[in-house]
């Protein structure tokens, strides 16, 4: 399984801060453009598991962003060398650095990372900042603070989600134990979904302001046969899997997703950026079977 800051470059979504201001670019032997800024005091080594801030950005659009949510984790991998990424240079940081750097889309394509599109155009560069938080001494303390930052996120998002729907007025909702809220608006009939459990729904997935980014009765989205899935196997977002259990036979309502438990920091194209909470408004809900 690859680390996660070796998965990231595979798909060019590495990459900071539009605003590099005027440095004194080094250069690294791929052509990467960079100057560490902020000097720390312990030097990183191959090997170490890492704690980072990073955000990408290509002209106006911002790719992926971490200062705001939560950081990445993983190990500093050597295995892979000039190969027009952060990890270039990632050698000469030490922990509390900082770093900005400018990508070549035509480098990167040129090396099979990425293909030319709207958004990676002909001779565009892609501008990044990183900044190192911390190195453990082992993977296991990496994960333990993993989950301790995931699960602050998580209750957050939770928190600030209810606000929203407070500020809605919406009412009547249940709180799972997760921290996703349902909004039961057509109770159904029947037995409750449950793990083992095969349904069918149709549904329409939106954003807080609205927006929708998928949807099953729509035909704009190119899909409008019913959705099947088995609950409680992970074949839907955690959110999803979470909140269906509410539902009986016949059953509709909303279930309101906090980013955490939906795609967290993995942007679906544009109509779903990252870090988004999501709103599943269920037209109907079929049971097949349980197990």
């Amino acid at each position: 399984m690859k680390t996660l800051l070796k998965a990231t470059l595979a798909v060019g979504a590495v990459a900071v801060l539009a605003a590099c201001g005027n440095y004194d670019y080094k250069k690294t032997k791929s052509g990467v453009m960079y100057k560490i800024v902020s000097r720390g005091t312990q030097p990183v080594k191959p090997g170490q598991w890492l704690k980072v801030h990073y955000k990408g950005s290509i002209g106006d659009s911002i790719m992926f962003d971490t200062y705001n949510a939560m950081p990445a984790f993983g190990m500093y991998d050597t295995s892979a060398k000039d190969i027009h990424d952060f990890l270039d240079f990632l050698g000469e940081m030490k922990v509390g650095d900082s770093a900005v750097f400018v990508r070549s889309v035509d480098s990167l394509q040129k090396k099979g990372y990425l293909m030319y599109n709207d958004v990676f155009k002909k001779g565009s560069t892609i501008k990044g900042y990183i900044t190192i938080l911390k190195v453990y001494p082992n993977r296991d303390a990496m994960q333990k603070d993993q989950q301790a930052e995931a699960d602050k996120l998580r209750a957050a998002q939770t928190a600030a989600l209810e606000e929203f729907l407070k500020k809605e007025n919406v009412t009547g909702y249940i709180k799972t134990p997760k921290g996703a809220f349902v909004k039961v608006e057509t109770e159904g009939t029947g037995l409750k979904a449950d793990s083992g459990s095969s349904v069918t729904v149709n549904y329409t997935g939106r954003l807080k302001n609205g927006n929708a980014f998928d949807s099953n009765v729509d035909s704009a989205f190119g899909h409008v046969q019913p959705f099947e899935f088995i609950v409680g196997t992970g074949s839907v977002i955690e959110g999803w899997d979470d909140g269906i259990r509410y539902f009986r036979e016949g059953g509709k309502g909303k279930i309101y997703v906090p980013s955490m438990l939906g795609y967290g920091g993995n942007a679906q194209g544009e109509k779903l950026p990252a870090y988004s909470d999501l709103i599943l408004d269920r037209k109907s809900t079929r049971l097949n079977s349980s197990h």
